[in-house]
């Protein structure tokens, strides 16, 4: 290993453990906000990767569970799931869940997906929602979640983002005028590279050695009565971060401006409808 392999490796550590902090300190709030958004994501992905009776399921990013759940009810009384998360404040507020459901079954741990966390086990279906471009690595990453799965027989499922509609995208760019530099979002990473077409995340799948590789594009509205619930929702996710980037000086322009933008979503109703298409991308293991 070279010098300059072991720089990449650990600023790439250094970068996953900045997005660990992030989520920790989002955990409280996260998916809380009653606008369905995760919860539908996750279930849709858990349906298109297709869990059976007695099957072995892992859910890489679990967050609060989102996919965690469908996942165990899928599999049934003799079946698992393993749920791992880079996040402590996530993994103790699913297990937290879990118990008050009533929902055993469940194995939740802090970690990155690999054999250090995992041991040997491999997996008949693998789920990781809204995870992928929040990692430095994206190709070793995925490379690493296939070799997770049972040969020709396991499925790994993943979620995207594949565009918003155009007011919402104009709210947005007045905001990510302040991003900081390298930061890792779906709004960010999440827009370039294999992220930025179907066709080109299908083919860092076969890359990674996926065979049967197949992508579904659906869309998923969310309402909002005004930019301010906009603004209030945006503070449990990922899009966060970026708000503490704006200076104080600036954020009246930014708020401004978000407004304007954001009426163009507006109904007859008088409600904010804004849309989102949602990328699903499922494979087996070679």
């Amino acid at each position: 290993m070279t010098g300059a392999q072991t720089e990449a490796q650990a600023e790439a550590q250094q970068r996953r453990a900045g997005v660990a902090d992030l989520f920790d300190q989002l955990a409280p709030l996260y998916d809380q906000s009653g606008v369905p958004w995760f919860g539908p994501i996750a279930q849709r992905l858990v349906a298109l990767v297709g869990p059976q009776p007695g099957e072995h399921a892992l859910d890489i990013g679990a967050g609060r569970g989102a996919a965690t759940f469908p996942l165990r009810e899928a599999v049934g009384a003799t079946g698992h799931v393993t749920a791992v998360d880079l996040s402590p404040a996530m993994v103790g507020l699913l297990e937290r869940e879990a118990l008050e459901r009533g929902v055993a079954g469940i194995y939740a741990i802090v970690g990155e997906a690999g054999p250090a966390t995992l041991g040997a086990e491999r997996f008949d279906v693998v789920t990781a929602s809204l995870v992928l471009f929040f990692d430095p690595d994206a190709e070793s990453t995925l490379r690493g979640w296939f070799e997770l799965l049972r040969p020709r027989t396991g499925r790994l499922g993943i979620t995207s983002f594949a565009g918003i509609d155009e007011h919402w995208a104009a709210a947005e760019a007045a905001l990510l005028a302040h991003a900081p530099a390298g930061a890792l979002d779906p709004r960010t990473t999440g827009t370039r590279g294999p992220f930025a077409s179907s066709e080109a995340l299908e083919s860092l799948f076969r890359a990674c050695g996926a065979s049967q590789v197949e992508t579904v594009v659906e869309p998923l509205l969310v309402t909002f009565p005004d930019a301010a619930a906009w603004r209030a929702w945006t503070m449990g996710f990922g899009l966060r971060q970026f708000w503490a980037s704006v200076p104080e000086s600036a954020l009246p322009g930014v708020l401004a401006e978000i407004e304007l933008a954001l009426d163009g979503d507006r109904g007859d109703d008088g409600q904010l409808h804004l849309t989102q298409q949602v990328r699903y991308t499922t494979a087996r293991a070679a």
